[in-house]
C-alpha cells in the first residue's frame, strides 16, 4: 500500500507528463489504425511501411514545434505549465528525435522488403522498384530522397548523443543539427502529404525565428556590452552586462548568449544569477565545461594577465614620480597673500596673490603629465566595456514558479546554484522593500512576510559543493542572507533556513597562504587550518570587504557556522524538512543528474513535489 502511495505521489509531480505522453501514445495507435484500415488489403509489409511513414509526418511536425522556445515561455507565463510539460520539453524533444530515426528505419526496411517480395512474384528487377520514374513528385526523386533523408538522420543522432554534447564539442552538435533544414526539404520531395503537416509548425518556427533575429539586430534589447570581468575559483567566469532598456525578466530565467570576441556564431544558454531588482545590470556566472567556456575563460585569464602587466607598469612610474619628488617634499612652502581694494568707483575686489614655491624643472613637470596621461589610457584600454555581447531571451524556468509555492526547497549542485542565487537575491530585495524602522529601538526590520513574497513562507536553501572554494561564487550572497538572518525578530528569523555542505576532502584548498588580514587578525598558527576545519571551534569572522577576495581563510571563516562536512544525509534531511513543513513541500533542483536521481528518490518517499531546472 506504501508503495502504491509512492507510484501515486510520483504521477502526481509529473502529471503533466503523464498525460503528454498518453496523448501521444493515443495519437500514434490513431494514425496507425487508420493506416492498417486504408490498406488492409495491400499485404502486412505496405501496411507497416504506411503506418510507420504516417507516424513519421506526425512526429516530424511535433519535433518542431517542441523547439519553440518563445512560446514555451509565454504559455507558462498564462499558467499552463500545470498541463504541459514546459520544463520537459528538450526531455520530449530528444524523444520524439529518436522515434523519428526508429520509424524512418521501419519504414525503409518494410518498403525494401515488399519490393523483394513483389519481384519475386513477377520476375521483375528490384532496381525497378527502388527507382521507380512514376513515382513522387519529381520522377525518380523518391528513393534517391528517401536514403539522403537517412544519411542525414544519422549523421544528426549521432552528433546529438551526450557524449559529443557534452565532451566540449557543442559546436559539432549545433551545427550538424543545422542539417534540419535540408531534412525537411527532402521530407517534401520525398512525400507528397507531408507538407500538410509541417506547414503549419515551419511557419510558427519561421515566425519565432524571425522574432529573435529582429530582436538581436534590429533592437537595442538585444545587443549590449560586458561592464567587467571577474575570474572566479574553479574556473567560472563572472560577467556584468549591462542591461539593455526594456530587458525584462524574472529571477530564474535564462538567456541565450553569443560573444563575437568568443565566437561569432555560436549561441550557449545561461541562467541569469542576479536579480531582476537590479535595474543597471546583469551577471552570468559560466563555469569551464567545453570549448566555448574554455576559451572565454582563457580569454578572461589573458587579460587579468595583461592588467597585472599595465598594473605593474602604473606602479613602476609612481615610484619613479615619487623618486622625482622626493627633494622638493621636504622644502618649506611659503604663502603670503595679499589684497588691495581699488577705490569707491569700482566695488570690486581685486585679488593679487603671490606664492613662494620651490622651483620645479621643466623636465620633471613634463615627466609627471606624461606618466599621467600614459596611465589614463592604459587604464581606458583595460576596461572590458568595449566587448559586446548578444542576448537572445529571456526564457523562463521551473524556478519562476517558486514564488507560488508555500514551501520551497532549493537544492543546488555545484554551479547549479545560478537559478537560485537569482530568486534569493530577489528575495533579499523585496524583503528590504518592505522593511520599516522599529518605533522603539528605531532598527529596520520587517516583522510581516511582504505581499511581494506571494504565496512563499519558507524556503529552505541547500548548496553542495565539492571544495571550499567555490561558494565564493556567491559568497557575498550568502553575507547578505545570514545579516537579515541574524536580526531578532525580524520575518527572515524563520522564514530561511541555510545549509552548505562540502564533499570534498576536509583539507584547505589551494591556495594555503592566508592574506595579510587572516595572518593579522587571527596570528595564524600551524594550528589555524586544523582549528578552522574543526566544527567545535569559533574562530571569528572575517572582513565584509574580503569577501571576493581568494584567501581560503575567509571563506571559512565568513561561511563557517553554515558549513557541514561529507555529503548529506538525504533521509534526514528531508526528515526534518517535512517535519516543519507548514504545508506541501516543492523541490527545486539543478545539478548533477547523479544526485538528481537521490534527490528525486527522496522526493517520492516523502511525497514531495519535484521539479528539476535544465542545467
Amino acid at each position: 500500500m506504501r508503495r502504491l502511495d509512492r507510484w501515486i505521489n510520483y504521477a502526481g509531480n509529473h502529471r503533466s507528463c503523464f498525460s503528454f505522453g498518453i496523448i501521444l501514445i493515443v495519437i500514434h495507435l490513431v494514425l496507425v489504425a487508420e493506416r492498417v484500415y486504408r490498406y488492409r488489403h495491400s499485404g502486412a509489409w505496405i501496411v507497416i511501411a504506411r503506418s510507420s511513414g504516417q507516424c513519421l509526418h506526425f512526429n516530424c511536425a511535433l519535433v518542431l514545434l517542441l523547439t519553440l522556445r518563445r512560446s514555451f515561455t509565454w504559455l507558462r507565463s498564462k499558467g499552463m505549465d500545470w498541463l504541459l510539460p514546459l520544463d520537459r520539453t528538450i526531455y520530449f524533444h530528444k524523444m520524439i528525435g529518436w522515434l523519428i530515426c526508429v520509424f524512418s528505419v521501419v519504414h525503409t526496411l518494410a518498403h525494401i522488403i515488399n519490393y523483394g517480395i513483389m519481384s519475386r512474384g513477377n520476375g521483375a528487377k528490384m532496381k525497378d522498384y527502388l527507382f521507380d520514374k512514376t513515382a513522387g513528385w519529381i520522377p525518380g526523386i523518391v528513393t534517391p530522397s528517401g536514403f539522403a533523408i537517412l544519411f542525414l538522420l544519422f549523421i544528426m543522432g549521432l552528433f546529438s548523443h551526450r557524449l559529443v554534447r557534452k565532451s566540449g564539442r557543442f559546436e559539432l552538435f549545433y551545427w550538424t543539427h543545422m542539417l534540419c533544414l535540408p531534412f525537411f526539404f527532402l521530407m517534401i520531395m520525398h512525400a507528397g502529404n507531408v507538407w500538410k503537416w509541417l506547414v503549419g509548425p515551419l511557419c510558427l518556427f519561421a515566425a519565432e525565428i524571425g522574432y529573435r533575429i529582429g530582436f538581436i539586430c534590429c533592437s537595442e534589447r538585444g545587443r549590449t556590452k560586458v561592464t567587467s570581468l571577474q575570474l572566479l575559483p574553479n574556473q567560472v567566469v563572472r560577467l556584468k552586462i549591462e542591461r539593455p532598456p526594456d530587458f525584462e525578466f524574472h529571477a530564474g530565467d535564462y538567456v541565450y548568449v553569443n560573444i563575437p570576441r568568443v565566437a561569432r556564431f555560436e549561441w550557449h544558454p545561461f541562467t541569469i544569477s542576479s536579480a531582476p531588482e537590479h535595474e543597471d545590470y546583469m551577471t552570468l556566472h559560466v563555469r569551464v565545461a567545453g570549448g566555448w567556456t574554455g576559451r572565454l575563460y582563457s580569454m578572461c585569464q589573458e587579460d587579468a594577465e595583461r592588467l597585472e602587466r599595465k598594473q605593474s607598469r602604473h606602479r613602476i612610474v609612481q615610484q619613479q614620480i615619487s623618486d622625482k619628488l622626493s627633494p622638493f617634499q621636504s622644502m618649506p612652502m611659503h604663502l603670503e597673500k595679499s589684497v588691495a581694494v581699488t577705490g569707491q568707483d569700482n566695488p570690486a575686489f581685486h585679488e593679487q596673490e603671490s606664492t613662494s614655491l620651490p622651483a620645479i624643472s621643466s623636465e620633471v613637470a613634463i615627466s609627471i603629465v606624461s606618466a599621467t596621461e600614459n596611465i589614463r589610457n592604459t587604464y581606458r584600454d583595460l576596461l572590458p566595456t568595449e566587448m559586446p555581447i548578444m542576448l537572445d531571451g529571456p526564457y523562463s524556468g521551473s524556478a519562476m514558479r517558486a514564488w507560488n509555492c508555500r514551501h520551497a526547497l532549493f537544492i543546488a549542485g555545484g554551479i547549479g546554484v545560478t537559478p537560485f542565487a537569482s530568486l534569493l537575491q530577489s528575495l533579499v530585495s523585496r524583503y528590504q522593500s518592505a522593511m520599516n524602522a522599529c518605533p522603539h529601538c528605531h532598527q529596520s526590520c520587517c516583522t510581516n512576510v511582504p505581499s511581494s513574497l506571494g504565496k512563499l513562507r519558507h524556503v529552505d536553501f541547500m548548496w553542495v559543493n565539492r571544495d571550499l572554494l567555490s561558494f565564493q561564487w556567491f559568497l557575498e550572497l550568502l553575507l547578505d542572507l545570514d545579516k537579515e538572518q541574524s536580526v531578532r525578530g525580524s520575518v527572515m528569523e524563520n522564514f530561511l533556513d541555510i545549509q552548505l555542505f562540502q564533499t570534498g576532502t576536509k583539507t584547505m584548498p589551494d591556495p594555503h597562504e592566508p592574506c595579510a588580514s587572516c595572518r593579522e587578525s587571527l596570528a595564524v598558527t600551524p594550528q589555524l587550518q586544523t582549528d578552522l576545519l574543526d566544527a567545535n571551534v569559533i574562530v571569528p569572522s572575517a572582513p565584509a570587504s574580503q569577501v571576493t577576495g581568494r584567501c581560503p581563510y575567509c571563506t571559512i571563516r565568513q561561511v563557517k557556522h553554515l558549513l557541514n562536512y561529507g555529503r548529506p544525509i538525504w533521509d534526514e534531511v528531508f526528515r526534518d524538512v517535512a517535519l516543519r513543513s507548514g504545508g506541501r513541500v516543492t523541490v527545486f533542483y539543478c545539478g548533477p543528474a547523479s544526485m538528481a536521481r537521490v534527490v528525486m528518490a527522496q522526493c517520492k518517499k516523502f511525497g514531495f513535489t519535484f521539479t528539476k531546472e535544465i542545467s
